[in-house]
């Protein structure tokens, strides 16, 4: 029995290989020795973190996410690289970052002294990423207010604090008009000089995400972050779209049930799709409460048996029905959701055109989907999130 065969109902396949090359690709693109900071927040985008931190560990300086507890889940799955929480740490969990050797983003003086206190406690030196508010209005410090100095200074000069890295973030380099975060870039530049002028170094400087990548701004400094192109999407159609990145996620289902509807019949909630002749219909048993995005109901496709057959009506929390007639199908028989069989492909870029944003498909993608890890052509593991079960074909 194959990995993909124990499940009776749907999968996803993580091609960590493809995850892998399109890191590479992204590095190729710069200058040598910049560094990487893997963006694996929200469970490395809805594929998994600990096996993708566990995949890109030997390609990549940091690892970035967005709560201190996921850096947890990172630590307690054996992951011993630099952890960068992006966003912001509860004074309740203060004490979790020495224990886990976690680095939080500071950028107000209150932070500073709570956490000051907590390292005095802790009788160690805690590694930080001061965050810039250049132009994004979401955390960071305000780099056009005139305390903004000085709230830097006081990080800096705590005892328990190590200023590792200062970093911001572009609100809009995905777009077309690139005004903006020029302008970010340039006050992000400016602040980094007034500090350089006051006998400040930090040693990683960081804005430039995966837009900032493909469009090569904010890449002389010494760090870049590399989210949503690990993946094999790209941030939106307004950027260069130069690099071969391909996809790493596919999805599979397997058909529950297959009968024939008259003509005259309606399908699903609402009947919003009447059958107009004699058509055989097959049951798909992943819905809405799977992440599969109901906007595309009446709209997209899967592939059966390489054949494109489309969705009828209204897609359900746990069951859609498809167009199967004419087409080889049988019952138990694998379809692809997303991704590729035969010569045919069902792209996120696809469903985009739909409605669908790809970050929250990933993010949604649900936790009743196991994830079956592929690495050299090799099963090399299972994340099932329902249960928070890791499987590794080696152990």
């Amino acid at each position: 029995m194959t990995e993909q065969e124990r499940y009776d109902r749907t999968y996803a396949i993580v091609n960590l290989d493809r995850m892998k090359e399109n890191l590479r690709l992204s590095k190729a693109k710069l200058r040598e020795g910049i560094q990487f900071c893997a963006v694996i927040k929200m469970d490395a985008y809805g594929h998994g973190m600990v096996e993708v931190a566990k995949a890109l560990a030997e390609d990549c300086t940091l690892f970035g996410v967005a709560t201190i507890e996921e850096a947890i889940t990172l630590r307690k799955a054996g992951i011993q690289e630099n952890i960068l929480v992006l966003g912001v740490v509860p004074e309740s969990q203060y004490s979790s970052l020495f224990q886990y050797h976690v680095m939080p983003s500071l950028f107000t003086a209150e932070q500073c002294a709570k956490l000051e206190e907590q390292g005095k406690k802790e009788q160690a030196v805690l590694p930080v990423h001061i965050a810039l508010d250049t132009g994004m209005g979401r955390i960071g410090i305000q780099v056009e207010k005139e305390d903004a100095l000085s709230i830097a200074e006081t990080i800096f000069s705590a005892n328990h604090l190590e200023v590792s890295g200062i970093f911001s973030h572009f609100a809009s380099c995905d777009e077309t008009d690139k005004r903006y975060t020029m302008m970010q870039k340039a006050r992000f530049h400016h602040f980094l000089e007034q500090l350089k002028e006051r006998g400040y170094t930090v040693p990683l400087c960081h804005i430039s995400n995966s837009a900032g990548i493909l469009e090569d701004i904010g890449t002389e400094y010494n760090m870049v972050r590399d989210g949503i192109v690990l993946y094999g999407i790209y941030p939106s159609k307004e950027v260069r779209q130069e690099l071969p990145i391909k996809m790493a996620l596919s999805w599979k289902a397997k058909i529950s049930h297959i009968k024939e509807v008259p003509a005259g019949e309606g399908i699903s909630y609402g009947s919003t799709f009447v059958t107009k002749r004699l058509t055989r219909v097959a049951t798909i048993p992943v819905g809405y409460g799977d992440g599969y995005p109901r906007i595309l109901s009446g709209k997209a496709s899967v592939l059966v048996s390489g054949v494109r057959c489309p969705i009828l009506g209204r897609v359900c929390m746990d069951q859609f029905m498809v167009d199967v007639t004419g087409v080889q199908a049988k019952l138990f028989q694998e379809v692809t959701l997303l991704g590729e069989e035969g010569e045919e492909e069902i792209s996120l870029y696809e469903w985009e055109k739909y409605g669908v944003f790809p970050y929250e498909f990933f993010c949604g993608l649900g936790n009743r989907v196991p994830r079956v890890y592929y690495k050299e052509g090799k099963w090399i593991g299972t994340y099932n999130p329902q249960n928070n079960m890791h499987v590794d074909a080696f152990s």
